[in-house]
């Protein structure tokens, strides 16, 4: 960048962690745009509460729901928000409307959004979450909409990964540049290795992290349903690189429909440890245990919801 911009909320050092790890592949102009926005609705690019992606060569910030509340709530002006009314053709919505109550003035003013299904249905290869639980996802996008109407000058320019799930379908997050290491979650997801993974020019080494994760995923997305076995090796790809509520949420409900996939990744693991081990470099297998136990964690969320819900 040609000169040090000094920002509120993010520091020279995060800068440069976020330049190489979060932000990957971004302009120097699209990196201030991002830290701009960033520091102004006062997220956190590390903790995931925004994050970059590039769809078809160009830039789009996203972020969670809840990041749009945590923003609208800091105002003290939010005073809560409806559940959605939905129109219904069937099982689907068609429509969901959410009103945002916010303090003008001292007067309570309403501000209503409505989202459409024929809007932000990503379609049935990327749709699994969508077709799961059609309301809640439709829900957060007229939540998302309202929460913008309401409060532009927080919001403006910020998007929900719900809303872009029907944006340019094929296209992936943006990867790391070549020879640069994907960020993987350690087990529990509290923070993210930092260690360079990058393999020498030459080795003997039979096995790569990139390989085995595939393995496992292979495993972990197994179904008769070509099409969702696809869109689950898609958003397994996707959390490696950008983990957000909606690829946990849809991993974590593939988790309740099939839990007998647990027991073929743990097989495959078990069946081939020593290998991989005595054939991969010590930095990769590190990696790969920690994503070993970043899948099975998906089995205990899994789990644990299935439990709250009997309850």
């Amino acid at each position: 960048m040609s000169k040090i911009i000094k920002y509120e909320n993010i520091t020279p050092d995060q800068v440069e962690l976020i330049k190489s790890q979060i932000a990957v592949n971004a302009t120097d102009d699209e990196l201030k745009l991002f830290l701009h926005v960033a520091n102004k609705s006062g997220l956190d690019p590390l903790a995931r509460q925004i994050y970059f992606i590039k769809r078809g060569g160009k830039m789009t910030i996203m972020t969670a729901i809840d990041g749009f509340r945590a923003i609208a709530d800091r105002t003290g002006q939010y005073i809560g928000s409806s559940d959605p009314v939905f129109e219904d053709k069937g099982d689907i919505p068609i429509k969901a409307t959410v009103t945002v109550n916010k303090v003008v003035a001292g007067v309570v003013g309403n501000f209503t959004a409505t989202a459409r299904w024929s809007e932000y249905y990503p379609g049935e290869a990327q749709g699994f979450m969508w077709n799961k639980m059609p309301h809640t996802m439709l829900g957060k996008c007229a939540e998302a909409l309202a929460l913008r109407k309401a409060f532009p000058a927080q919001l403006s320019g910020l998007y929900t990964g719900d809303e872009m799930d029907q944006a340019n379908n094929d296209d992936k997050p943006n990867e790391p540049p070549p020879n640069k290491p994907k960020e993987i979650n350690p087990t529990g997801g509290s923070q993210q290795l930092k260690d360079n993974l990058t393999e020498p020019e030459e080795n003997n080494f039979k096995y790569s992290l990139e390989s085995t994760q595939k393995e496992l995923d292979e495993e972990f997305a197994f179904c008769e349903n070509d099409t969702l076995r696809k869109t689950i090796l898609n958003t397994l790809d996707d959390n490696k690189f950008v983990p957000s509520d909606t690829t946990n949420e849809t991993l974590i409900e593939f988790a309740k429909t099939y839990p007998s996939n647990r027991e073929r990744f743990q097989k495959l693991a078990h069946k081939q440890s020593k290998e991989w081990k005595g054939n991969m470099l010590p930095d990769d297998w590190t990696a790969l245990t920690a994503y070993m136990g970043e899948l099975d964690k998906f089995y205990q969320m899994a789990e644990s919801s299935q439990t709250q819900e009997a309850v």
